[in-house]
């Protein structure tokens, strides 16, 4: 299949850098994208937050590391299927990141592919793959800030849908997708782990009748798979002392 980014990249590298300066301003850090060099400091952050998780299935490590990261930190239009990641900075020192995944419509590994027409057609989603921030710079709304980028970007290249997949346990994660708009549209398996697959789509948003909206645990699995079985989404997070709620909603056609 021919690359379907070249001609739907209407942003040059100078006033992509300019985008990402005016978030620099707001955290008195440095935004920039990575490329192949920033590949060991990424594994190095991303050691560092995985062994501080609160439980071992908010993330789990990939098999190949280096290959995911390195998939992931330049520009390669040239491939079917190819990635692109932004960086935070504190002086030289990489304090965030966020990865923005571009599958091909017949990669099998195409999250669209699980969640079916009704939520995106393959050839428009960008996976919002990985974002992790070291725990000294959480709560300065990087992860907000560089969803913002992403989305901007997947725009840019023609993808008009963003998904994400999140543990059950990344209570975290989750809440932060979801204030931005974000709704769990699919829960199942994904290699042996219970997932819930995350969308939205600003330029055709979805619609919800919240008439009856239920009030579901996050653990709790079934109750979430009979509900998106019978087309209910899950629309907002609530967070509460020991994990979140999600509240759940009909969809509109």
């Amino acid at each position: 299949m021919a690359p379907q980014s070249p001609a739907l990249v209407p942003v040059s590298a100078r006033s992509l850098q300019r985008y990402l300066d005016q978030y620099s301003l707001l955290q008195q850090l440095r935004f920039r994208m990575l490329e192949l060099s920033d590949a060991q400091a990424v594994i190095e952050l991303r050691a560092q937050v995985l062994a501080q998780l609160a439980h071992p299935d908010q993330y789990v490590v990939e098999p190949d590391e280096e290959q995911f990261v390195a998939t992931h930190l330049h520009l390669q239009p040239q491939l079917d299927s190819w990635g692109a990641s932004i960086g935070v900075f504190d002086g030289c020192r990489l304090v965030a990141y966020a990865m923005l995944g571009i599958p091909s419509s017949s990669d099998p590994e195409n999250l669209a592919h699980r969640v079916g027409a009704l939520v995106t057609l393959p050839g428009a989603a960008a996976h919002l793959a990985s974002c992790m921030v070291l725990p000294n710079y959480q709560g300065r709304h990087l992860q907000r800030n560089l969803l913002h980028i992403r989305s901007a970007l997947a725009k840019a290249w023609g993808r008009d849908c963003c998904l994400a997949m999140v543990s059950l346990h990344n209570h975290s994660s989750r809440h932060n997708l979801m204030r931005e708009g974000l709704c769990v549209s699919w829960i199942g398996e994904i290699d042996g782990l219970r997932r819930q697959l995350l969308a939205c789509n600003p330029i055709q948003p979805w619609a919800f009748d919240m008439r009856g909206a239920q009030k579901i645990c996050s653990l709790d699995w079934q109750s979430q798979q009979s509900l998106l079985e019978d087309g209910w989404w899950g629309v907002s997070s609530e967070r509460e002392p020991h994990g979140s709620s999600i509240w759940f909603a009909r969809k509109l056609s």
